[in-house]
C-alpha cells in the first residue's frame, strides 16, 4: 500500500500547491488558522484514503471522522506549518499515518514546496524519495542542533518549557524553530536535525513522524519518558537520534 498512499499524497501536494497561489485564510484561534489549501487538502484525503483501504476511517485536523483508533485508520493532517504557508516559506507538509488497531504501519511526510517525500513502513526503514535515511550520530547536547515547537493551544502554561530552551540555546550547536511538526521529525530522521522539543503535539502531528523516526534508528517519548498515545492533544514530547535523548529528558527535569 505504501506506494499507493505515496502516490495519494503526491497528488495532494499538487493540490496544495496550486490553492496556495490563491488562498484565503480563515482564523480558528488566536495565532491559529486555516488557508483554503488545508481545507481542499482534507476533502481531497478524506474521500481518496478511504478508497484505498476499504472499511478504514480518517483521524483529520481539519475534518475528524474517527472517533475510535480501533480498525483501518488513517491520521491525517492536510497541511502542517499553515502559517508558514501563509507566508510562502517553502515549511509546510502533508502528514499521513496508516494505523491498525492503534499501531502505526505506515508514514509519509511529503513537503510539495520541496518536493521532499518521506516515507516508513513498520520493519521496512525510512526513506527520502526512495533513498535511506537514519538519525545522526551526536551523542551529546554540545555537539547537537535542536529544534523546538510550542504552539498556541498552551500558549499560558509555556513559561517553564520557553525557559529551559533558552537555557539549552548556549549549550548545543543552535536551536531551530521551523514552524512543522512533521518536518521536524522528518529531520530528525534523516538527521537533519539532533531532536526536538515540542510542549504539545495531536496525533495529526506526530503519528507518521513518529514511524520515521523509529524506522530511522530514533526515539521519541513524553518527556517523563511515557509512550506517546493517539489521542487528544499530548504532554510535552521529546523526539532524538536516541543517543542524546537520556541527557535532554534529564536536563528538562523531567526524567522518571
Amino acid at each position: 500500500m505504501i506506494k499507493a498512499l505515496e502516490a495519494l499524497i503526491r497528488e495532494a501536494g499538487e493540490l496544495a500547491r496550486s490553492k496556495t497561489l490563491s488562498a484565503q485564510v480563515h482564523v480558528k484561534g488566536t495565532s491559529d488558522f486555516v488557508t483554503d489549501a488545508d481545507l481542499a487538502v482534507s476533502r481531497f484525503l478524506m474521500d481518496a484514503l478511504v478508497r484505498l483501504a476499504p472499511g478504514s476511517h480518517v483521524l483529520s485536523e481539519e475534518d475528524t471522522r474517527a472517533d475510535s483508533l480501533e480498525g483501518k485508520l488513517f491520521i491525517v493532517d492536510p497541511i502542517d506549518g499553515t502559517t508558514n504557508l501563509m507566508y510562502r516559506l517553502g515549511l509546510s507538509a502533508i502528514s499521513c499515518a496508516y494505523a491498525e488497531d492503534g499501531e502505526v504501519l505506515l508514514g509519509v511526510v511529503y513537503n510539495p514546496f520541496t518536493d521532499e517525500m518521506f516515507t516508513a513502513e513498520k520493519g521496512k526503514g525510512a526513506f527520502l524519495n526512495g533513498q535511506p535515511i537514519h538519525v545522526n550520530g551526536d551523542r551529546t547536547i554540545r555537539d547537537a542542533l535542536i529544534g523546538m515547537e510550542a504552539g498556541p493551544a498552551t500558549l499560558a502554561q509555556q513559561g517553564p518549557f520557553l525557559q529551559k530552551i533558552g537555557e539549552l540555546y548556549g549549550q548545543c550547536r543552535g536551536v531551530r524553530l521551523t514552524g512543522s511538526a512533521a518536518i521536524d521529525l522528518s529531520y530528525v530522521a534523516a538527521g537533519r536535525l539532533t531532536a526536538v522539543a515540542f510542549h504539545y503535539l495531536y496525533p495529526w502531528d506526530f503519528a507518521a513522524g513518529w514511524l520515521l523516526i523509529s524506522e530511522a534508528g530514533g526515539h521519541l517519548a513524553l518527556l517523563d519518558g511515557g509512550r506517546p498515545v493517539l489521542s487528544g492533544r499530548s504532554r510535552p514530547l521529546l523526539a532524538s537520534n536516541g543517543l542524546v535523548h537520556e541527557e535532554l529528558t534529564r536536563f528538562f527535569g523531567m526524567a522518571r
